[in-house]
């Protein structure tokens, strides 16, 4: 009787053993940093979650000091870096009222008008601070390239 008893007993933490690992909500996989005085809140989307081909958006108001920025891993899978900075140019756009700027980008979506600061942004970065994250606030890793993430004046 008392092996049964210790048995029913064992038995829901035996199986809650089994279980494995539970993938936490969406909005727990998500970080804030800060960058040039607008706090960033990174979130992971579902694979495809932002519709075909958009590897990164950011929601900011203008004039802002935060903004939320979600972005697709599978999408971004060999790109992480230029959208991250890409996205985090559009809170800095926001923040500072920021608009237009000369892209080197072939993609014509990167020339409208509303992209252009944001691009021009993502390639000062990558050309100052290389594939590093840790520049954005990231932890990285991969060693920058520069000291900090470029200021807002260096964007023409």
């Amino acid at each position: 009787m008392l092996k049964r008893i210790l048995t029913t007993l064992a038995l829901p933490v035996l199986l809650a053993s089994c279980g494995g690992f539970t993938a936490p909500e969406r909005d727990n996989a998500q970080w804030t940093t800060e960058l040039h005085g607008v706090s960033i809140t990174w979130r992971w989307v579902n694979p495809g979650g932002l519709g075909p081909g958009r590897a990164g958006r950011a929601m900011v108001l203008p004039g802002g000091q935060s903004c939320v920025i979600d972005l697709d891993p599978t999408t971004i899978r060999n790109y992480l870096t230029e959208v991250a900075a890409h996205e985090a140019g559009h809170c800095l756009a926001a923040r500072y009222l920021q608009i237009g700027a000369d892209v080197n980008s072939e993609n014509p979506h990167l020339h409208e008008l509303m992209e252009q600061w944001p691009q021009a942004y993502a390639e000062r970065y990558m050309a100052d601070c290389g594939l590093s994250l840790a520049p954005l606030g990231w932890r990285d890793t991969r060693e920058a390239t520069c000291a900090a993430a470029p200021d807002i004046d260096d964007i023409k």
